[in-house]
């Protein structure tokens, strides 16, 4: 069998097997509704007043994408070996990164105030 037939062979499985993954089967859409719930709790923990969250489905990805007018001390909170409490209160992106499973935080606006986040 000549090479090129073998790799698009490998590529139609794996192609039907990420379509089975993500649409019949559903495993990718149950994965991400697990994370959004549980990125719910994170918010509704953390109450910062307006800002909501959810994760990203267009394409799928493990990514919470948030909104709302948070500072920058309450999207990042104060992670610095010097700072305030010995640097050991996290904001809203360090807590969605301990959710299992959740890989990326992005915010779809800028902090009140023209404030720039490090």
């Amino acid at each position: 069998m000549p090479k090129y037939a073998k790799f698009l062979i490998g590529l139609a499985l794996a192609l039907v097997v990420g379509w089975l993954a993500h649409g019949p089967l559903g495993r990718g859409e149950a994965f991400v509704d697990r994370l959004d719930s549980d990125l719910q709790l994170v918010i509704n923990n953390v109450e910062v007043p307006g800002v909501t969250g959810t994760v990203q489905r267009e394409p799928l990805a493990r990514t919470a994408i948030f909104s709302g007018p948070a500072n920058c001390f309450q999207r990042g909170g104060d992670l610095s070996l010097g700072g305030r409490n010995g640097g050991t209160l996290p904001g809203l992106d360090q807590r969605a990164l301990t959710v299992p499973g959740m890989a990326r935080v992005t915010w779809t606006n800028p902090p009140p105030g023209g404030e720039i986040c490090r």
